[in-house]
């Protein structure tokens, strides 16, 4: 964390940060901890810009890697009941043309 003589208007304090995005301020302590919310300090007190908790605050899109995708499809297949015969035909129904003909 680094160390200021003044703030400047787009710092805030931690206290209303929490208060502007809504998480505690455990969690906003424990984002600066962890370097994902740069912090400075000056004086006692903790600030962050705002547009390092914006960025902080913003929802990211997790990807899973697809080897884990794979197993969990396998796993949700492996525990999933098997098709009901009326399932089986409404699923080779729909896909008759690909598969070369009407297959019921």
């Amino acid at each position: 964390m680094g160390t200021i003589t003044s703030i400047a208007a787009p710092y805030v304090g931690v206290q209303d940060a929490a208060e502007r995005t809504g998480l505690s301020v455990v969690t906003l302590r424990r984002y600066i901890r962890d370097g994902r919310l740069p912090a400075v300090k000056m004086r006692g007190r903790v600030f962050v810009t705002e547009a390092d908790l914006d960025a902080a605050v913003e929802p990211r899109i997790i990807v899973p890697k697809t080897e884990s995708l794979q197993d969990w499809a396998k796993r949700m297949a492996a525990d999933a009941p098997p098709f009901r015969p009326e399932q089986v035909d409404l699923i080779m129904s729909a896909f008759a043309t690909v598969l070369g003909g009407d297959r019921r």
